[in-house]
């Protein structure tokens, strides 16, 4: 079998390390942080210097450079932008060289095993980073560019694949969200004159704060819901949550189950609020410190009524208006999602929309399923690209 040779990522691609002043960018440049990018690498928006207030220095990248996300390393938030623009100083632009295809590095670096390798060559405990020293002394298999290109080229096109599926599955998300509004109005002027009150008259159980475990609990164990294994409204597979080690007594206590409701009470303020509906979970799965979770009283308002409801654009300007600023990440407490206004509609209208979201959901899973397949097809040529190399990327 053939075996590449193995390189440093420093001698084949320049790690930006040199910061510019806010007086250097110009208020309309485009400005990314690592909010804008999902786990997996999908970029999903982007702000302004203006319009993110930017006031400290910030990295410079160009379109095809790799932006690698050293904060949390874990996430895998690994991009390559179609644009040039700033970055936050939690991000590494990492500039290929021209021995190096950016997008063949993109994929070597998103692999799962150079993931867990970052995460393992972190410092800090709270917020662990890896540092660009670290990044560049990784070891790379470097084959011929046109060796390269064919094997990102296959991988774009599996990946592709993925990203019709996932656009099939938000789609119907949208469609929920027009149902809703079909059925029950705009919240925040209510023109059906619902019955109104305090979300916490509506809360059986909790609200409760996560589980914290610290980094080296997680590998294996139960499944933990963590902020990048949902968007608003779903959740993705357990399958595809990261695992942690728990005792029975953790299990008892933030135990999830079907019908519960997951509200991320510490993010950027972008994503601070967004919650979902628990469903899909079969056996033990626990969730983190950063959401809390609660149990509404069926008979008042059903599970997932209150989920859409937390994700309207009302309940989020309600959510931001109560929302406490720190340095880097805003957070809500129990007390202020239990003093929510909610609009309480009867519940047989209700149960008529859950049936057409349950609806809804039998074709989302289908294409879950589907999704699932592809994931097994991406993995399948990511590995048989590298299986040729030395298990030591990342040896000195």
């Amino acid at each position: 079998m053939t075996r590449w040779k193995n390189v440093e990522l420093g001698s084949v691609a320049t790690i930006v390390r040199s910061a510019i002043a806010p007086s250097e960018m110009s208020p309309d440049e485009t400005y990314l942080a690592l909010e804008h990018i999902e786990r997996g690498g999908r970029i999903i928006g982007s702000s302004t210097i203006a319009g993110s207030e930017v006031s400290s220095p910030k990295f410079s990248f160009n379109e095809g450079d790799v932006l690698y996300g050293k904060l949390r390393p874990y996430l895998g938030k690994i991009a390559i932008p179609g644009f040039s623009g700033v970055c936050s100083t939690d991000i590494l632009p990492v500039r290929p060289g021209s021995l190096l295809d950016g997008r063949y590095l993109l994929h070597f670096l998103r692999q799962s095993r150079m993931v867990e390798l970052a995460n393992s060559r972190t410092t800090g405990a709270n917020l662990p980073r890896i540092s660009p020293g670290e990044l560049a002394r990784f070891k790379i298999p470097l084959p011929s560019l046109a060796e390269q290109k064919r094997l990102a080229s296959a991988l774009d096109q599996a990946d592709a694949l993925r990203v019709k599926r996932r656009q099939a599955i938000a789609l119907l998300d949208d469609l929920v969200d027009s149902i809703f509004h079909s059925m029950f109005g705009d919240p925040r002027s209510n023109p059906m004159a619902w019955e109104t009150c305090r979300f916490g008259s509506l809360i059986a159980l909790g609200p409760q704060n996560g589980l914290y475990k610290p980094s080296g609990d997680y590998g294996s164990g139960v499944p933990i819901l963590r902020i990048d294994s949902f968007q608003q409204g779903s959740l993705s597979a357990t399958s595809e949550w990261r695992q942690v080690r728990v005792d029975s007594g953790d299990v008892e206590r933030y135990g999830l189950a079907n019908g519960d409701i997951i509200v991320n009470r510490v993010n950027s303020r972008t994503h601070l609020g967004k919650s979902a509906m628990v469903s899909g979970v079969d056996g033990d799965a626990v969730f983190e410190s950063n959401m809390m979770r609660l149990r509404v009283d069926e008979h008042a308002i059903l599970p997932v009524y209150a989920e859409r409801f937390l994700g309207t654009p009302f309940i989020k300007a309600k959510i931001l208006e109560a929302a406490k600023d720190a340095v880097n990440q805003s957070s809500v407490n129990q007390g202020d999602i239990k003093g929510l206004p909610f609009n309480v509609p009867p519940i047989e209208l209700q149960q008529e929309f859950d049936r057409r979201v349950r609806s809804i959901r039998r074709q989302q899973a289908l294409h879950r399923t589907q999704l699932t397949a592809l994931h097994e097809l991406f993995a399948s040529i990511q590995q048989r690209g590298f299986a040729d190399e030395l298990w030591d990327y990342g040896a000195a």
